[in-house]
């Protein structure tokens, strides 16, 4: 077979290999949706959200750019220190490590809001710990900073679940189209390595010598059995009459 394949050849090597695509792709898709449905677990995210300094300048301590942009920063790094994250951990009985890793402190460039998100696998617990999170860092901020220009925006009291990240039927879709593509490139590298001939053209471009004709040998086996049941059968009638004779007399 040669190692560049037209279009036309393509399709006859999928439709000649049809059985190995819809097997490999059955296989993986339902590989997809067993660990999808029995070993991913579903992933919530939860944010609470601090507001840093006031918006009007002229009623805030820190109107100065500078002065704000140092606050912002020690807000965020009072977050994810571990005065707010041991408190955390003690609360909720969840490890320090694993805690630090489910709290992600985000802020965008010229903005006074400060983002904590928390991500875990308990909708109800992420929405606790984001709002935990959230006012512990306002409270040693006043303690530590006797900073006032700062509070939670919206607070929710971890009241609100939070909410699913990702969906079961993107992974479903994703494993389908995967097992789909693997079926191909599994049906095209088993053409590849079958040495046999499937066709007439493909055995004059082998050999350069133009084929005559085709000879269907499994037409011409199911003749030469018919014509061994045909046999079978007179064989059967000549003995019966034998045995018809004897009887007669």
């Amino acid at each position: 077979m040669e190692e560049n394949m037209d279009i036309k050849s393509f399709l006859a090597v999928l439709k000649r290999r049809m059985v190995t695509i819809m097997l490999v792709s059955s296989c993986l898709f339902l590989l997809a949706c067993a660990v999808t449905f029995f070993v991913m677990k579903p992933t919530y995210e939860s944010v609470e959200n601090l507001v840093v300094g006031k918006l009007n300048k002229e009623d805030s301590e820190y109107g100065e750019s500078k002065d704000l942009n140092m606050l912002l920063a020690s807000t965020i790094d009072i977050v994810q220190s571990p005065n707010v994250l041991n408190a955390v951990s003690r609360e909720f009985n969840i490890p320090y490590d694993e805690l630090k890793e489910q709290i992600v402190v985000k802020n965008s460039q010229d903005s006074q809001v400060v983002s904590i998100l928390v991500r875990g696998e308990d909708p109800d617990e992420v929405s606790q710990i984001a709002n935990f999170t959230a006012l512990t860092t306002v409270q040693k901020m006043n303690d530590l900073f006797e900073v006032k220009d700062i509070l939670v925006l919206n607070d929710s009291s971890g009241e609100n679940g939070g909410e699913q990240v990702g969906s079961q039927l993107v992974n479903l879709a994703i494993g389908l189209v995967v097992g789909l593509l693997a079926g191909i490139g599994g049906a095209v590298v088993k053409d590849h390595l079958d040495g046999s001939v499937q066709s007439a053209s493909q055995l004059e471009k082998e050999i350069g010598v133009r084929s005559l004709g085709e000879v269907d040998l499994k037409k011409k086996l199911s003749g030469r059995k018919l014509q061994k049941k045909h046999r079978e059968q007179k064989t059967l009638r000549v003995v019966d009459e034998e045995k018809r004779g004897e009887m007669s007399v």
